[in-house]
């Protein structure tokens, strides 16, 4: 039974073909669902302490009553702990949320009586059906409308999946059957989320970067296990839903250019970052499930699958950025003849070019409700074994100590001879060493120092050197010479052969300095 002060709801946008039909669908079989006006407002002091928190407070007319609710948790959770209490008007009184754990949280908060005002509001029409299925109660809720935030406007138009009682894996298979049905969308952003991001104008599907996983210096390897976990889903979740979105999901009415544009105000460059945000995050998720074989119970294949197969068909997309505003500008800068656009479609693009249809599309789709199923068993799993004796932890620095002064070690073996390896062997070694990197960067503070520091940095320098190199390798097959090449393409094949010779120089510089004086003890 889920814990009644506990939220646990998937959400999705619903694509614009699909709205009608899903209309439909509520009320088929004849069920009669119940229909809502909602109309919120949101409160939040200057400084945003409570969006910076992960907290909401939220005001609500529901017909003819009051409802104030709280909600707190990450943003990326699919359960979060909501405190409602009924209100006599229109009134916000912080008080009522007291002798709750948000509530002491919120007081906290506010302890120097820093005053709450309205930030951002809502205002949805929802029609909401309860479905029962293998014993468990789900309610479904259609929400059409809009957030409003300093004369701005974001439409909603989602389909929210709540569980009222029964397991999660019940909830889970009724969402991927609506989801196949109707082509629907995971978004893990909350509307105070939007509203809050609509309300200070920044970017509504801003690329999300990798964040520190921020674990303790005596972490042990489960809890690790799952904040790592945490991280990399949230990373792929944010830039998913950027990207599926901006292709058309989400509709964009009545909404400033501010609102939707990156700091570049360019679309483009802002999908882009948004392709290769989503692709960092596949490569930390399928290093965590690497770095932490072994140590827990193995994830089923179809999630490291999935991510594999993410992140090659997204290659294509991110390829042609590269050509687009890296390659040819370089090539321009050194004089070469008139550059063409490249062309998004050729023999060797095995899926489609467009990463917006493709991380909308059906097998991504099912891949990564797959993925924060597997997730919350993790969690299911632990909740339904409290009466058992627990193991004893075991603390993490030591094998991930272990692990990674193997992968150096290897890294180490290959860069003494880089000069003497293929491309393809030079390819892999740039895999492991962004392996190393990100599995680093996880464990960061278990081995605070300035040797980790150093490490990192070196990593970081290799990484951009061997990045580059791999760059022009990639255009250097676009630019072969041959009886049918021109005067464009002789320049460019000879200007990245030699650019190509000597970072390979430089890769092999930064690649000897990383096994001096690393972190993990003894060679």
């Amino acid at each position: 039974m889920p814990d009644p002060a506990v939220e646990f709801e998937l959400k999705f946008l619903v694509p614009r073909r699909a709205r009608a039909a899903l209309r439909a669908a509520l009320a088929e079989r004849g069920a009669k669902p119940e229909r809502q006006r909602l109309v919120a407002r949101y409160f939040d002091t200057g400084d945003r302490r409570l969006a910076r928190a992960g907290m909401s407070l939220r005001l609500r007319r529901e017909g003819r009553r009051w409802v104030q609710t709280l909600k707190a948790g990450g943003e990326a959770a699919l359960a979060r702990f909501e405190h409602e209490a009924a209100r006599p008007d229109d009134m916000l009184d912080v008080a009522v949320h007291a002798g709750t754990p948000a509530g002491e949280r919120l007081a906290a908060l506010l302890a120097d009586g820093e005053p709450l005002a309205p930030r951002y509001g809502t205002d949805i029409r929802r029609v909401v059906r309860r479905l029962r299925a293998r014993g468990a109660t789900v309610e479904l809720a259609f929400d059409e409308g809009r957030i409003e935030a300093q004369g701005r406007r974001w439409p909603v138009c989602e389909l929210e999946f709540e569980l009222l009682s029964g397991s999660h894996a019940t909830l889970f298979a009724l969402a991927e059957r609506w989801r196949a049905r109707f082509g629907l969308v995971i978004d893990s952003r909350s509307k105070a989320a939007r509203g809050d991001a609509l309300a200070d104008g920044r970017p509504m599907r801003a690329p999300r970067r990798a964040m520190p996983v921020g674990l303790a210096p005596e972490a042990c390897v489960d809890e690790a296990w799952r904040a790592v976990l945490d991280e990399c889903i949230a990373q792929v979740l944010a830039n998913a839903i950027g990207l599926a979105a901006a292709g058309g999901v989400e509709a964009t009415v009545d909404v400033e250019a501010a609102s939707t544009r990156t700091a570049a105000g360019s679309h483009d460059v802002d999908r882009a970052e948004q392709v290769h945000q989503l692709r960092i995050g596949l490569r930390r998720l399928r290093v965590a499930l690497r770095l932490f074989r072994g140590w827990m119970s193995p994830a089923p294949d179809e999630i490291g699958d999935g991510a594999r197969e993410l992140h090659r068909a997204l290659g294509a997309a991110r390829d042609l950025d590269v050509l687009e505003q890296v390659v040819e500008p370089a090539l321009r800068r050194a004089g070469a003849p008139g550059m063409p656009a490249p062309q998004r479609t050729g023999p060797t693009a095995t899926v489609p070019c467009d990463p917006a249809a493709l991380v909308a599309g059906d097998a991504a789709q099912r891949w990564l409700l797959s993925l924060l199923a597997w997730r919350d068993g993790l969690d299911e799993a632990i909740a339904g074994n409290r009466d058992a004796e627990p193991p004893a932890p075991t603390a993490l620095a030591a094998p991930a100590r272990r692990r990674l002064a193997r992968w150096l070690r290897s890294i180490d073996a290959d860069a003494r001879r880089f000069a003497q390896l293929d491309d393809a062997a030079r390819h892999a070694l740039r895999r492991r060493a962004k392996r190393l990197r990100y599995a680093s960067e996880f464990v960061e503070p278990l081995f605070a120092g300035r040797r980790m520091r150093r490490l990192l940095a070196r990593l970081q320098v290799a990484l951009r050197v061997l990045g580059e190199w791999n760059d022009l390798s990639m255009a250097a097959r676009r630019y072969r010479g041959g009886p049918q090449a021109d005067a464009r393409d002789w320049f460019a094949a000879g200007w990245i052969a030699a650019r190509r010779d000597a970072l390979a120089t430089q890769a092999a510089d930064a690649l000897a300095r990383l096994a001096k004086r690393h972190p993990f003890g003894k060679r």
